[in-house]
């Protein structure tokens, strides 16, 4: 009997050791799943809140959660006001926070209260508010250095073909910076340079950017049958085109415009700006868009315009910088807040954009998705054109309407960007709090406060 016993013990033992290990095994594999399921599901790590502004945060996780707030008595969650204690909440529901005090805010959850899955930053910033554009302008941008756009050869005087920049290793979508350590400043300055060194028989050590990197190439160059020195290449050093203004504050000046990054042809990396302008345009015409065909407003403009600003940044939400003169939209006598990432919904909203001449119009849109986003990405929005008078005239998003700012429920939600090439009817939209900080519109407004 006694054998028995002390069997029977032994085998529970080994059972709840290898239980004991399976249960261990279980704990970690859970918190350190917990963590990825909660990025799944869209538990933010940080968020923005709008000062004294409730914001809903719609989480949707099955257990009860236990959050602490260090150092901020200002804070409301579900309006209780948090102090240095835990507060019990359930994320099946909205979660509503407030806050009357600019500044970030550090949140701790724990599961069960004992069990830390998730540190938080809540960054509290002031109520920007700025007019809508819609305005269609022209941009011209002057880049840094001049860009390899072709590779050639140099015709010389006995008839043959030389290809100096070829031997020598440049390459389509370098970036030629300086010769023998002058600066290119542009296509003449970079032909001036060549001449100036091949009448000296000289080599030039041109200073490429390529691919992030910067690189040294040498070589000669090659007169040519009309006596000029070349190195067979073809370069181009700026770039032109038409778009739309998306938001200016009428305190500042500073504008947004585009939505999306200006590229380098070749290698779609952003274009380096040396010096950029936006100039008022005209759109003359219209090339309609269609399925795998995009659309074009055919815009006039011209360099000796009257410039409406500086471009200061291309960035890949848009364009920034200041403007010149105060500009309108009829629309809006008035300026209006900017939506956070969170305040944004599907349903109906208006977008403001010129299809002819110089006038703004305004049109009805659907926002048929929003992204989750909660540190700045491009593709935030889906929307798609339900304006049947503008369905008519461009068949919907097409080119040069980038930028175009989109409304809804009085708050600028965001700005048209790109046109779906398989459904001209939708497009992407980026969201107006990424292009309002990238403008520094944020840092602005908190300065003064």
């Amino acid at each position: 009997m006694g054998r028995l016993c002390r069997s029977v013990i032994k085998s529970v033992k080994q059972r709840w050791k290898k239980y004991s290990l399976y249960v261990v095994i279980s704990l970690l594999l859970f918190v350190l799943l917990v963590p990825m399921f909660l990025t799944t599901i869209g538990f933010p790590q940080e968020l923005q809140l709008v000062k004294g502004h409730k914001q809903l945060l719609e989480i949707d996780f099955p257990f009860p959660v236990y959050i602490q707030v260090k150092k901020s008595k200002e804070l409301k969650i579900n309006g209780q006001r948090m102090k240095d204690d835990c507060l019990k909440v359930d994320l099946s529901k909205p979660l509503a926070i407030k806050s009357a005090v600019l500044g970030k805010v550090n949140l701790e959850f724990n599961l069960f209260g004992f069990i830390p899955i998730r540190q938080a930053t809540v960054n509290v910033i002031p109520r920007v508010k700025v007019y809508p554009g819609g305005q269609s302008v022209g941009i011209i941008l002057k880049s840094k250095g001049v860009l390899v756009v072709k590779k050639s050869y140099v015709l010389g005087s006995d008839n043959k073909k030389y290809y100096p920049a070829n031997s020598a290793g440049v390459k389509v979508g370098d970036r030629i910076l300086a010769v023998n350590g002058q600066r290119v400043k542009g296509k003449n300055s970079l032909s001036k340079l060549i001449n100036y060194y091949g009448r000296r028989q000289k080599r030039l050590k041109l200073k490429i950017r390529r691919n992030g990197s910067i690189i040294t190439r040498n070589l000669k160059p090659k007169k040519n049958h009309s006596g000029q020195y070349m190195l067979g290449l073809y370069i181009d050093d700026g770039a032109t085109g038409v778009g739309t203004m998306t938001f200016y504050d009428p305190h500042t000046k500073m504008y947004g415009a585009l939505g999306h990054m200006i590229t380098e042809p070749n290698s779609r990396s952003r274009m380096p700006i040396s010096e950029g302008k936006i100039v008022k345009a005209d759109i003359s015409g219209i090339q309609r868009g269609h399925n795998n065909l995009p659309g074009e407003k055919l815009g006039t403009f011209f360099d000796n315009q009257k410039v409406m600003g500086k471009i200061n940044k291309n960035d890949k939400f848009g364009i920034y910088g200041r403007l010149s003169n105060s500009i309108s939209n009829k629309f809006f006598s008035e300026p209006i807040p900017v939506a956070t990432a969170l305040q944004v919904n599907r349903g109906p909203a208006k977008i403001y954009t010129v299809v002819e001449g110089n006038r703004i119009e305004e049109f009805k849109v659907q926002i048929v998705q929003v992204m989750k986003q909660y540190h700045p990405h491009e593709k935030g929005l889906i929307v798609k054109v339900t304006d049947h008078k503008l369905l008519n005239k461009t068949g919907g998003i097409i080119q040069g309407m980038s930028g175009s700012p989109i409304v809804q429920d009085g708050k600028l939600i965001g700005a048209v960007t790109h046109v779906f090439i398989n459904d001209s009817t939708k497009g992407y939209g980026v969201l107006a709090e990424w292009m309002v900080e990238k403008a520094g519109l944020i840092q602005e407004k908190m300065a003064q406060n």
